[in-house]
């Protein structure tokens, strides 16, 4: 009996190593997986090393709302400590509707110095190109991984998408991310795939800013994307015909306006809802001598939170927006605002009732009542 007891727990003993070994083992792989250096190139060419769980991003600077942007569409964002700068433009903050449980009480200002960022000690900071002489280049001298992104073209924007999921040990989200956006590409491309040439609209968008009362209205540099959208969406973009080379958006005046002889002209406001420009622009007497005025076609750039024509997650829409704006007979079938569900459905994972706020704003910014 006492031997039979004895072969009994020897069985026991046996079976709980064959299991549980197995246990520690994953455990350990996926720790290595998870601690193994990590390398990844930003938009300056700069390496970026990481070692290490990531609990706490800081995303700091002047448009912190692009890298931001660019996070949140990363599942672990949804569980980290995220310390974000100023990204209300003036239609609304994106990101407390992504995390409603956070809402992001603290937010960091614009202007923030290395030793604030310091003292947060975040694993991960994330900031823009621009902010290179006033963040990047005072933090160079400290150990803290600091990966710069630029987001300034469609292309800049998936290779940096890539190299940010490398940082945060998910290399499968830009897959997914990626392949989503080059399938919406391929369809406006398939549209207007044998468009003439003599039939691309001569398209012109505008930025309007008011400032002490005047409407200051300024033009994106070739390399941009607004530039680089308007091309793909089927349009010939007329400031770019004696456009110089620049690195920011170039003031315009009426007349070199009225020199360009636009068919089309898209008014982008960052800020502020872009309708007192429209009506400005629509009972002017200067503005209606021109073509796209007399045709009623002087349109807002829509935007819900956020204006679609800027370098973040958004400029697909812009882009599926614009060829169908510019083409209507080549997108018969095109909903916008289905466009808009699937996106945030698909990128953000927001729920439906919180997508339909969205899609309320959407049409107040393009006159849909």
């Amino acid at each position: 009996m006492k031997y039979q007891r004895s072969a009994i727990l020897v069985l026991i003993t046996i079976l709980l190593v064959c299991v549980v070994t197995p246990l520690f083992a994953q455990g350990e792989r996926e720790s290595e997986a998870f601690h193994e250096t990590r390398t990844a190139v930003d938009a300056l060419g700069r390496t970026v090393t990481i070692s290490g769980e990531i609990n706490r991003v800081m995303v700091v600077g002047r448009a912190a709302v692009m890298p931001a942007d660019a996070l949140y569409l990363f599942p672990a964002a949804m569980e980290m400590e995220v310390l974000l700068a100023k990204t209300d433009q003036g239609l609304g903050d994106f990101f407390d509707l992504i995390r409603p449980d956070s809402e992001h009480d603290y937010r960091l200002g614009q202007q923030v110095g290395a030793e604030e960022i310091l003292a947060h000690k975040p694993d991960l900071v994330l900031t823009k190109a621009n902010n290179y002489d006033s963040i990047v280049k005072l933090l160079e001298p400290f150990s803290v991984p600091m990966f710069v992104m630029d987001l300034e073209d469609a292309d800049s924007w998936k290779q940096e998408i890539v190299q940010l999921g490398i940082l945060l040990n998910d290399t499968e989200t830009p897959q997914r991310i990626i392949a989503g956006f080059e399938m919406r590409e391929r369809l406006v491309d398939a549209q207007i795939a044998d468009l003439p040439e003599e039939q691309r609209p001569r398209v012109l968008i505008m930025q309007a800013a008011a400032a002490d009362g005047v409407t200051a209205f300024s033009v994106s540099p070739r390399n941009w994307i607004q530039s680089k959208l308007t091309q793909r969406a089927g349009g010939n973009p007329v400031w770019l015909e004696d456009s110089p080379d620049s690195n920011a958006w170039r003031k315009v005046s009426f007349e070199q306006i009225a020199a360009w002889q636009p068919e089309k002209i898209i008014i982008i406001s960052y800020k502020s809802s872009a309708e007192p420009f429209l009506q400005t622009i629509r009972t002017h007497a200067q503005w209606q001598n021109l073509d796209a005025v007399k045709n009623g076609s002087v349109v807002a750039a829509p935007a819900d939170v956020l204006n679609y024509f800027q370098s973040d997650s958004r400029w697909i829409l812009a882009l599926q927006w614009l060829a169908a704006e510019l083409h209507p007979d080549r997108f018969p079938d095109f909903s916008m605002e289905q466009e808009i569900r699937s996106f945030y459905r698909e990128f953000y994972g927001i729920a439906e009732h919180t997508i339909q706020q969205l899609i309320s704003l959407y049409r107040a910014s393009v006159g849909i009542h």
